[in-house]
């Protein structure tokens, strides 16, 4: 299964981590990329944890139970589908994971906005600064009523 590069790991706006249900090793595996993941990057990006081939649930190796506590410690997102019966699963984790980052995206937006304005003020303010620092008339000094 290939990894994720650096460079993909830094520009990727989320990430979809697909194993199957009745293979134990491609969970590991979905398991180490999602801890890499985490590591390189910290919260961000959105990730979803996607077991497949749930119509075989005759012969799951992996547990509903074990997949989503690590979709848990990992804050990832979780869904088992079977892309055999029904494509819609599938295009349900994309589309959660497209909303989660267009979310993250305009999070990021409004808060270099945010940090954009405060410069602003920051620099508006900051020339007054001057005014401001010196001291006030005493009193009786003559200058204030």
């Amino acid at each position: 299964m290939p990894h994720p590069s650096e460079h993909q790991m830094r520009w990727a706006d989320g990430f979809i981590f697909v194993y199957s249900i009745c293979d134990r090793d491609s969970f590991e595996a979905s398991r180490r990329q999602v801890r890499r993941l985490r590591q390189a990057r910290g919260t961000g990006p959105p990730a979803v944890l996607l077991g497949n081939k749930a119509d075989l649930s005759h012969r799951r190796a992996v547990s509903s139970q074990e997949a989503r506590l690590l979709a848990l410690s990992a804050r990832c997102g979780f869904l088992e589908v079977s892309a055999a019966e029904n494509y819609q699963g599938a295009l349900l984790a994309f589309h959660r994971l497209v909303g989660q980052a267009r979310a993250a995206s305009a999070a990021a937006s409004r808060a270099s906005a945010l940090r954009g304005l405060v410069r602003s003020v920051s620099a508006v303010l900051g020339g007054r600064k001057r005014q401001w620092a010196q001291p006030w008339p005493r009193e009786g000094s003559g200058t204030c009523s």
